[in-house]
């Protein structure tokens, strides 16, 4: 195996400069291609400094977007370094090479798998959200609300998520009972995973043919949404997706995207547009539910002005 690192740089040098050196040394690692997706800041400029031997810095002529940046990386780390796997790492992950090496691991002994990936957790250590599950459009749009999100719970999250504590033991009891036709819990020489529709885009491993075979990222997509299209064309495909359940990795969450769109009405603009494009191209909806789609996005679209504006929320 040939794996390379693809780190996607935006207005965020220091972060990505932090990240390259805590990994540099990881034997498991082939090559480090950084992307810089156009900054607008003088990040080109220090990225270079970091440049060469396992190092690649490449920059791309325009934003368009984390699935078009990071495409670029991928097609660089095929076509220029012949890699076999790339690792997809946002900046602002800290991650051990013994879980690298997990995810590596898991290539060689499952077949047909497209991705691998570990348990999520935050800053504080506390797991989060570390895979989802793909949906009809009903129960997108119900775990879209935040109201709906927590009224529809026990339905929506009939997949293997690891909500809350942090110690492995404790990961284990709560992932017990789950249904083995939804989600395939193996166990072999000591390292459990569980097969899974989708995984979050800060850390994955991937086989490239893979990725190729699903067209890479959807690059009509700007920013989020990028993991339920991959993870649901990997399925269509007929690859598998995992998730490692002894293995783990901190993202401290959009440390990167915060610098570039701080406002969460506007987060949440660019996940409804990316929603209704996968709605459209890959569930393939007709215009009445269109209509019904903008209507319930809008709706939803008032109900966070009203928390974070008049309220006074945050989160």
């Amino acid at each position: 195996m040939n794996i390379s690192c693809i780190i996607l740089n935006y207005n965020d040098a220091e972060t990505t400069i932090s990240l390259v050196n805590s990994i540099i040394n990881y034997k498991t690692l082939d090559s480090i291609v950084v992307v810089d997706n156009c900054s607008a800041d003088d990040s080109l400029s220090k990225l270079k400094r970091i440049a060469g031997g396992r190092i690649h810095v490449i920059a791309s002529e325009r934003n368009g977007g984390y699935g078009y940046g990071n495409n670029l990386g991928i097609r660089y780390a095929y076509g220029t370094l012949h890699a076999s796997h790339v690792l997809i790492a946002n900046p602002d992950v800290k991650v051990s090479e013994d879980c690298i090496k997990a995810m590596k691991d898991s290539f060689l002994k499952l077949n047909r798998l497209g991705v691998a990936a570990a348990v999520t957790r935050d800053g504080a250590g506390t797991v989060t959200l570390s895979s989802w599950r793909i949906n009809g459009l009903a129960g997108d749009l119900l775990d879209t609300g935040l109201i709906t999100r927590r009224l529809f719970a026990p339905w929506l999250n009939d997949r293997p998520e690891l909500q809350a504590g942090s110690t492995k033991a404790g990961a284990k009891e709560r992932l017990e009972g789950y249904p083995a036709a939804q989600n395939e819990r193996q166990e072999r020489e000591d390292e459990r995973y569980v097969s899974v529709d989708a995984v979050p885009g800060s850390l994955f491993m991937a086989d490239i043919h893979a990725l190729m075979d699903c067209g890479l990222y959807d690059e009509e997509v700007f920013l989020y949404y990028e993991e339920k299209i991959l993870g649901y064309q990997l399925k269509k495909m007929g690859y598998q997706t995992v998730l490692l359940l002894d293995r783990s990795y901190v993202h401290l969450h959009s440390v990167s995207i915060d610098k570039s769109v701080k406002s969460i009405l506007k987060k949440q603009a660019l996940l409804h547009k990316s929603k209704l494009h996968y709605y459209k191209k890959y569930l393939k909806i007709n215009r009445f539910q269109e209509c019904l789609v903008r209507a319930f996005l809008g709706f939803l679209m008032g109900e966070i002005w009203f928390l974070t504006k008049i309220l006074g929320l945050s989160w």
